[in-house]
């Protein structure tokens, strides 16, 4: 009798650890196949435009897929619109797409303001957008106001720079 119970238990515990493998295969399989959802979302196209009181060489970058390349474009204040085709326009794509994804650029508010309290004489605007092969997208704007985080001057950063670099304009 006791031999049989002891059997029956190896049997029952090899059960439960079929059963716990499977458990764990089907959670690692609907990790990867969320992972390779995340993972396949590009960007399509992100611009960002600042202005402020001065002059400026770059004050407008959008860089786009177009025709299966990726293109971006840059107006200075003043100054006629500039187009390049860039050789690595995806990996410009994946650093802004890693931009808004950390600051949760997708959630921005549609306009940000200063409070009409204030009077102000030498302020700034600026615009961004972004829209993403799953059909996500943002456009925001602002008036001497912006939303918390580092995301839009980040994007400045990288957008602005690289426009300079295809203009040929050291800083």
């Amino acid at each position: 009798m006791v031999v049989v119970l002891a059997l029956m238990g190896s049997a029952a515990s090899a059960d439960a650890k079929v059963k716990k493998r499977r458990t764990t295969v089907k959670k690692e399989r609907t990790m990867q196949s969320k992972s390779k959802a995340k993972a396949t979302c590009m960007l399509e196209m992100v611009h960002y435009m600042w202005q402020g009181m001065m002059m400026y060489p770059v004050a407008d970058v959008r860089v786009e897929r177009r025709d299966g390349k990726v293109v971006l474009t840059t107006r200075g204040t003043v100054g006629e619109e500039k187009e390049f085709v860039l050789k690595d326009g995806e990996q410009l794509l994946q650093q802004a797409l890693k931009i808004i994804e950390r600051n949760r650029m997708l959630d921005y508010s549609s306009s940000y303001e200063l409070s009409s309290e204030f009077q102000v004489l030498d302020g700034y605007a600026w615009e961004f957008g972004a829209r993403l092969t799953d059909g996500r997208k943002v456009s925001s704007r602002g008036s001497n106001a912006e939303p918390d985080g580092d995301g839009l001057a980040d994007m400045q950063d990288l957008l602005f720079n690289r426009a300079k670099k295809e203009l040929g304009i050291d800083d």
